[in-house]
């Protein structure tokens, strides 16, 4: 997510008196003790998807010279604790100011927003107001909501019982991957749409797009009323990939993405048909990856990443059947604790990647793969 949010209108504050008295709250407060800041006015609103605007006002420090807003949002896989972002406003007591989020910021519905006001006074003293909150809601559409366990479904212009049908078909798809979640499982959300423009942007619609809200641990989707296969496969492949970063995601080592993919094949169904083709065609070839450098698909053209997805799935299939779902437990845990790929194999197999390899081709009847031979310094 870009580290710049995009300035928005700064006003004049000849509103606020109305607004103290006229505007309901849109947040809510963190934490109990006084702020240092005291605030007459310190209020928030969501005008999904043009951005939040922010109100202050106070009047008991005189000759302020600087405003600075700082607000961010929780994601749950981030290592800096989440976008956090700045305005500053020069010698003013009275804000009004909007955000506006640019096309790249990648902000899902529900995702929390918090935010906090720090004065400066003439003589260089730090005055912080309290820590608030919101959500950052779509306020087109009237949500219904259906939860089980980790899951939450939220739809709109559909049937009732359709969050509770799409949970029911959900639930035996990832339970293809149930030994490697993560006990107890961090909340999912899912948003349905029934438009693909109303989801713009981050809906998943192909298999091979990456989820720009996985940090969130949300997806958005866009289904008809009677979805077809195809389109709930997409839908459960990201669930499955959330899965899997939920259990071993870290600041340090970042899972392999053939494992993420090859996983999350699994969970929604195994190999398509032009899966299978490639995998056969690439076989007959001999042209699959090297395991060291299967970590990133060839490109987002369906056709040419068919090889990459067959040959993560079947080197899953392989682990797992070889080794077991311990072992790829294991794998995903020793990741997690910040330790290289080669590193993690040899804790969770006794084995480095690269005998792993030689035994997935063996097992395939393929030859061992030619070593990579340092070139030769010129004479």
């Amino acid at each position: 997510m870009p580290q710049k949010a995009t300035l928005g209108r700064l006003t004049a504050v000849g509103v606020l008196v109305i607004l103290a008295v006229f505007l309901p709250e849109a947040a809510e407060s963190v934490g109990h003790e006084d702020p240092i800041l005291r605030t007459r006015i310190d209020h928030a609103a969501v005008d999904f998807p043009d951005g939040i605007e922010f109100w202050l006002a106070f009047d008991e420090i005189l000759d302020p010279q600087r405003i600075d807003l700082e607000f961010g949002f929780d994601a749950v896989h981030s290592c800096d604790g989440g976008a956090v972002y700045s305005a500053r406003f020069p010698g003013r007591s009275e804000v009004v100011w909007q955000w506006e989020p640019n096309p790249q910021q990648a902000l899902p519905p529900g995702a929390v927003v918090r935010w906090r006001w720090k004065m400066t006074d003439i003589r260089g003293d730090a005055h912080v107001s309290r820590a608030r909150e919101l959500r950052w809601t779509d306020q087109r559409f009237q949500w219904q909501t259906y939860t089980k366990d980790w899951l939450a479904v939220h739809w709109h212009d559909k049937e009732p019982e359709f969050g509770r049908n799409l949970v029911a078909y959900i639930e035996p798809q990832i339970d293809r991957i149930v030994p490697i979640a993560a006990d107890p499982h961090p909340p999912v959300n899912v948003f349905v749409y029934a438009e693909a423009l109303d989801a713009d942007p981050g809906a998943v619609l192909r298999r091979d797009q990456t989820n720009p809200y996985q940090v969130f641990n949300t997806i958005v989707s866009v289904l008809p009323d009677d979805p077809q296969v195809d389109e709930l496969s997409v839908l459960v492949h990201g669930l499955a990939r959330i899965v899997v970063q939920d259990r071993g995601f870290n600041c340090y080592t970042p899972l392999p993405r053939w494992l993420e993919e090859g996983l999350a094949t699994l969970a929604s169904g195994g190999m398509s048909s032009e899966m299978r083709l490639a995998f056969a065609q690439s076989r007959l070839i001999e042209s699959f990856w090297a395991l060291r450098s299967l970590d990133v698909p060839p490109g987002s053209d369906v056709p040419a990443t068919a090889p990459w997805y067959a040959q993560s799935y079947d080197v899953v299939e392989f682990l797992i059947g070889e080794f077991g779902w311990d072992g790829i437990g294991n794998l995903i845990d020793a990741i997690g604790d910040g330790n290289t790929v080669d590193e993690s194999f040899k804790a969770a197999y006794g084995i480095g990647i690269d005998e792993a390899e030689r035994l997935w081709r063996e097992s395939r009847g393929m030859p061992d793969p030619i070593p990579i031979r340092p070139s030769q310094p010129e004479v």
